[in-house]
């Protein structure tokens, strides 16, 4: 080869590499947060949080770790459990006047009725309820709720619905079987207007159900084919202002419905299999929701919100704030003139945002 060739080929290959013909490229730079957006932290520690809930000035956080409260938003959070398992379902029936229920320490052990507690003294002492729930069979209690206007508490089981007077001693099976065998329920919702109760999970094939059971006419209404299975049902809302539209959670979405069950869309499309525990609402309508994936706590926080009753969703992405932000919980509190969004998280305590800061 001549001079004058090889001279050639060195220059075009320069001229190429000038002009991004090599192999490097530049890194795409990680977008900021939304300007403006405060995270602070409500409850410090690796606390992974399934409840949130609200008695008075008094809020209470069920970890796994158990049953934390503290008198008002500014005070100090203290453990006020009768035992430091997993709080698996938990109920204000009125001032100071909780139930819960605990994962039993031996999870095989299924012995002796699941643990129940009740405290009339904002958690200061604890009596432990002597129960039926599950009968000869001890099934664990995955939800509670309390319904105001009958005075009674309704809880779900592996594939149960139950309910029982406010002492919860002796319960009622309305749907399902002591005995079946299933994942477990999570969702329970009680409408006390309409004289329903909605509740659902995952079956024994990680098949996810909604149930709407009537509690006038027993009938029952079961849907499961709203989300691609593996699913599960989790939490949700029933609208306070619109009495025809409820929106639940679940692995896979969230699935809403504006005649009460009569149809349903699913607003968030496919998003994998991630899983959204709950929905809530502030005063000027503004819904709220937040999900995690469940490979490993180390996710970025991402809330979304909706103006439009649910049809339409923004997703706020707070990775850059929050790296460690799977969302299992949620309630609003005003105070202050602001409302903040509380975020119970997956081994990451409670975060808190003000609304207005995410401009929804």
């Amino acid at each position: 080869m001549n001079k004058t060739l090889c001279l050639a080929l060195i220059l075009i290959s320069a001229l190429l590499s000038g002009c991004g013909g090599g192999s490097e490229t530049t890194p795409t730079p990680t977008p900021p947060p939304p300007a403006g957006v405060t995270i602070t932290t409500v409850l410090a520690g690796n606390h992974t949080v399934e409840y949130i809930q609200s008695d008075g000035n008094a809020q209470l956080a069920g970890t796994k770790q158990g049953l934390y409260w503290r008198s008002n938003a500014t005070a100090a959070w203290q453990l006020r459990s009768p035992a430091t398992t997993a709080v698996t379902g938990l109920a204000v029936l009125g001032q100071g006047h909780y139930l819960a229920a605990f994962a039993r320490e031996q999870p095989a052990d299924n012995s002796n009725p699941y643990p129940l507690f009740v405290t009339q003294d904002h958690g200061e002492t604890w009596t432990q309820v002597q129960h039926d729930f599950g009968r000869e069979f001890n099934t664990a209690i995955t939800a509670l709720a309390y319904d105001q206007s009958t005075d009674r508490v309704y809880a779900v089981g592996h594939a149960v619905l139950a309910v029982a007077n406010i002492d919860a001693s002796h319960w009622t099976l309305l749907s399902g079987a002591w005995d079946a065998f299933a994942a477990g329920l999570r969702l329970l919702i009680v409408d006390s207007t309409r004289q329903t109760v909605w509740f659902g999970g995952q079956g024994a094939i990680e098949n996810g159900y909604l149930s709407r059971y009537d509690l006038s006419s027993g009938d029952l209404t079961t849907w499961s084919t709203l989300l691609p299975n593996p699913s599960t049902y989790l939490g949700g809302l029933l609208h306070p202002t619109d009495s025809n539209t409820v929106i639940f959670g679940a692995e896979g979405g969230l699935v809403r419905s504006t005649n009460y069950g009569a149809s349903w869309t699913t607003p968030l499309g496919d998003v994998n299999h991630r899983f959204y525990w709950d929905v809530v609402i502030d005063g000027a309508g503004t819904l709220y929701t937040a999900g995690y994936d469940k490979l490993s706590p180390d996710q970025p926080l991402i809330i979304e919100c909706s103006t439009d009753i649910g049809q339409s969703w923004t997703a706020i992405k707070l990775g850059a704030q929050v790296s460690r932000g799977g969302v299992k919980s949620m309630m609003l509190v005003s105070g202050g003139g602001q409302t903040l969004l509380y975020l119970g998280l997956w081994d990451n305590g409670i975060k808190a945002v003000a609304v207005n800061d995410l401009n929804c």
